[in-house]
């Protein structure tokens, strides 16, 4: 790019577009084919993603069909053998028929048991009965399920609910009495985690209803999933009931000794643990499909910005000549091709258009200038017919121009109005005595003194020869005269030295005054009387209007 001097602009280089700085919008080009390229590429890898996850996801699918539904049938083998192993320990120790006598000899069943920690007698009278070890609450006479089922699910003192096996120990049918006992579920625990296909994860007893008897794992709560009754026994199934548990699970019921038990077998694992290693694989798949999205995108953006940044920047370019600014120019792509060309030849145009606005501003300020020169001169011209050249007061036409107005203004308002003539004694013979040139300057003095008598609101002009007159808006005869009489006696006090005599010379004025009472020619004509009334009475006084003088 050529400097300033070469192109002949003394401002210094023209600063240089950066398409860059500019704001692109979706419009721009370089952004709708980044777009374009990030939707191929995003589609692309969401669809070599899928096929990469897929195959991955369906295997594990089939490994939890395969391995969870056999571990819970095992596990549910498992739990029924050894609980009806330990009822019919309970059957074993409670005979022969048991005895109130012998209710003390429970903690003696207790040492000698393998597969309960607890034991109670429960007669239907009340539920909280004598035990040992974890003792549980007996179930209500209403529900029956001690005549029922030789298995139940009941609560210990703390609300934990646990399984449990009784056995009817008295002969009598009116108050029959059972042996309760609450499974050791330590072992039961370790019996069912022996079947977990996973460590992750929770083998289980539960109820029909989804409560937890025994087991545990990692990630175990007191309710799981219900199992289906209209489910196949051992399916897989997700749960999402709860937002804060995504798991994975399946259940079999208990062996045939204990169907009446409702109980089943069941094993939970979280879905992330389930399936870590999809996870894991759609998290690294996710990572290289961005990162090779970003790649992409930016080796588009910059392909796309070398080709189109020129483009741009006649864009730009031509906005701103739109928009009359001219003060700029297009970086020169370095090549010779058409975008080249069209460049220079375009930053030659500027060019051009800045010197021909150099000359326009250049003319306009020249006119400007003689604008301003003219209007000082008819400023100038317009004081100057105003103004009386020899004392600088305002002259007899604007004086004229001024009592029209003043006139218009007291009309309207109803504001008196006074009228000062001026005229200075004896003004003939003191030209005749040192001179006309003497007369002009004693007639300047004069207008000094009198100027600064006067109020500001005041009008003070020269009327003709040696008269002065002044027009007091706002003021009625008593102040006319008053005033009046402030100007003679400033003037009869003040000395000049007149010609080449050197000596002080005394000078006196002759006032007329009159008010304004509705008629213009008589307003001037009174004024005029009582100057001539005055210069009769012997000059050096005021008169006023039609009245006696005053000395």
């Amino acid at each position: 790019m050529d400097d300033a001097s070469a192109t002949g602009n003394p401002k210094g280089p023209m600063p240089e577009i950066d398409p860059q700085s500019e704001h692109l919008t979706i419009n721009s080009l370089v952004t709708k084919i980044v777009l374009m390229v990030f939707a191929g590429s995003f589609t692309a890898a969401m669809l070599v993603s899928w096929a990469a996850i897929k195959p991955t996801q369906d295997f594990i699918a089939r490994s939890i069909d395969e391995q969870y539904p056999g571990a819970v049938r095992h596990a549910a083998e498992s739990a029924s053998i050894w609980l009806a192993a330990g009822r019919e320990e309970l059957v074993r120790l409670t005979s022969p028929a048991w005895d109130e006598a012998g209710e003390s000899a429970l903690a003696d069943l207790l040492d000698e048991s393998r597969y309960f920690e607890g034991f109670a007698l429960c007669d239907h009278r009340t539920e909280s009965p004598e035990g040992v070890g974890s003792v549980p609450i007996c179930p209500p006479a209403s529900e029956g399920s001690l005549s029922t089922s030789e298995w139940i699910a009941t609560s210990l003192a703390n609300g934990v609910v646990v399984p449990a096996a009784s056995v009817r120990i008295s002969q009598g049918d009116e108050s029959p009495i059972y042996a309760v006992g609450v499974f050791d579920r330590k072992q039961l625990m370790l019996l069912l985690a022996e079947q977990s296909p996973d460590p992750r994860g929770s083998m289980l007893l539960t109820l029909g209803t989804g409560g937890v008897l025994a087991g545990g794992g990692p990630d175990t709560s007191s309710q799981v999933e219900p199992p289906d009754p209209d489910e196949t026994s051992g399916s897989v199934r997700e749960s999402t009931n709860s937002p804060w548990r995504h798991t994975v699970s399946t259940a079999h019921p208990l062996g045939k000794s204990l169907d009446e038990s409702g109980w089943y077998a069941a094993f939970e694992i979280p879905f992330g643990e389930a399936y870590a290693s999809l996870l894991i694989l759609i998290r690294r798949v996710l990572l290289i499909d961005l990162v090779a999205i970003l790649l992409l995108c930016f080796v588009s953006y910059r392909i796309t910005s070398a080709v189109l940044n020129p483009i741009e920047a006649l864009s730009v370019g031509a906005r701103r000549v739109a928009e009359g600014q001219f003060e700029f120019e297009i970086p020169d792509p370095g090549t010779r091709d058409e975008l080249g060309v069209l460049i220079n030849a375009f930053n030659r145009m500027l060019q051009r258009v800045r010197t021909s606005q150099d000359e326009i501003k250049e003319s306009n300020e020249n006119l400007r200038t003689h604008n301003i020169k003219l209007q000082q001169a008819n400023e100038l011209l317009e004081q100057l017919s105003i103004t009386d050249g020899l004392t600088k007061l305002h002259n007899h036409r604007f004086f004229q121009d001024q009592l029209t107005r003043e006139i218009r203004r007291a009309e309207r308002a109803s504001t008196p109005l006074s009228l000062l003539l001026i005229d200075i004694d004896d003004f003939k013979s003191l030209n005749d005595r040192f001179g006309h040139a003497a007369g002009d300057e004693l007639l300047h003095g004069l207008a000094l003194i009198m100027n600064a008598a006067v109020r500001s609101s005041d009008l003070l002009a020269r009327y003709g020869g040696e008269e002065f007159a002044v027009l007091a808006p706002g003021t009625n005869e008593d102040g006319a005269y008053q005033l009046a009489e402030k100007l003679r006696t400033a003037i009869a006090e003040s000395s000049f030295i007149l010609g080449e005599t050197m000596r002080l010379t005394r000078v006196t004025v002759s006032v007329g005054v009159a008010q304004f009472m509705g008629n213009r020619k008589d307003f001037f004509e009174q004024a005029d009387r009582a100057l001539y009334r005055a210069k009769a009475e012997g000059k050096n006084c005021v008169m006023v209007g039609e009245s006696d003088s005053i000395a």
